[in-house]
């Protein structure tokens, strides 16, 4: 019979009390907000593409534009997703001896259904929090030494890190309450901030990490005195307002739209949904498995259109 990945540790005396308990998960608030723009049924690559130019130019007898710069040119990026699984396995035997005993029956029995539908959501749980973590920090170290906390496929910060975009502020001093005021500033205005295409855009969002928001609550307190803000105008800057996906890093500010920022998979409801296979009656294994398929990569469709604020150790 096929060993269980599943560690059954149990103090089981009596009949067992629901609901089950799970550890805090992080949401996938990213893809339910629309913080990115997702494209569905991505069949491994998707290209995303970019027109520039066609300006408008002085009437003329010719068809060819004659200034610089107006002619439309067209670019593409691609998009790549990785194909990611979650397979569990459980052994009913054991199982059948842990708190679940009372509502098995006969040596045949299956996981029991209220017990399936407490782990299909906690696997799914689990998978849209690593896709949530992957959207933004895939491959990404937050202070430029750490290894990245998740390493599926590259995430959204990864290829900025790659492109070493014009508008980019890298700093050797961490991110705190007392600086990140002065941080912000520097990420929505100046040369090297937020650049003129989408200043002032309503569309435009400022996102943050849920640690970075609180060190901004903090420092309206200390530097104004304004420690009883309503959320909603804390949740904004200078006009935009501020989003904390619960993937986001700490360390990193960004400012953009979220039509620049692109996560690609094969089909959505891949990343809700787990199966479950009882292989009693099939294989004779006593054992229930628990399986997830889905896909997933990001893109930046244009590094000119976007400005960010990251920590580099020294």
């Amino acid at each position: 019979m096929a060993a269980e990945n599943v560690t059954i540790s149990s103090n089981y005396a009596g009949k067992q009390a629901l609901p089950f308990v799970a550890p805090a998960i992080l949401s996938a608030d990213t893809l339910a907000n629309g913080y990115v723009t997702v494209l569905d049924n991505v069949r491994y690559k998707a290209n995303l593409t970019k027109l520039t130019g066609s300006a408008v130019q002085a009437r003329s007898c010719t068809f060819t534009p004659t200034e610089a710069g107006s002619e439309l040119t067209i670019a593409d990026v691609q998009l790549v997703t990785t194909q990611l699984q979650i397979n569990e396995q459980i052994c009913n035997f054991e199982l059948a001896q842990s708190w679940a005993a009372e509502q098995m029956r006969g040596n045949y029995a299956g996981a029991p259904g209220d017990y399936e539908q407490y782990l299909g959501a906690y696997v799914a749980a689990r998978a849209a929090a690593n896709i949530e973590q992957n959207i933004w920090q895939g491959n990404y170290s937050v202070d430029g030494t750490a290894a990245a906390v998740v390493s599926n496929f590259d995430g959204i910060l990864h290829h900025i890190v790659d492109a070493s975009p014009d508008r980019e502020t890298v700093s050797t001093t961490a991110l705190s309450a007392s600086n990140i005021l002065a941080a912000l500033a520097v990420l929505t205005s100046g040369a090297e901030g937020a650049p003129d295409a989408i200043v002032g855009d309503p569309d435009t969002k400022i996102f943050m990490s849920r640690q970075s928001a609180q060190f901004y609550y903090q420092a309206l307190a200390a530097t104004y005195n304004l420690p009883f803000l309503n959320d909603g105008l804390v949740a904004k800057y200078a006009g935009y307002d501020i989003v904390t996906p619960a993937g986001f890093p700490n360390q990193t500010l960004l400012i953009g739209k979220t039509e620049n920022f692109f996560f690609g998979t094969n089909l959505l409801t891949d990343h809700i949904e787990a199966r479950f296979l009882d292989l009693t009656g099939t294989t004779g294994d006593a054992v229930t498995r628990i399986a997830m398929l889905f896909d997933g990569g990001t893109q930046v469709a244009d590094h000119n259109s976007y400005a960010v604020w990251r920590y580099d150790a020294p």
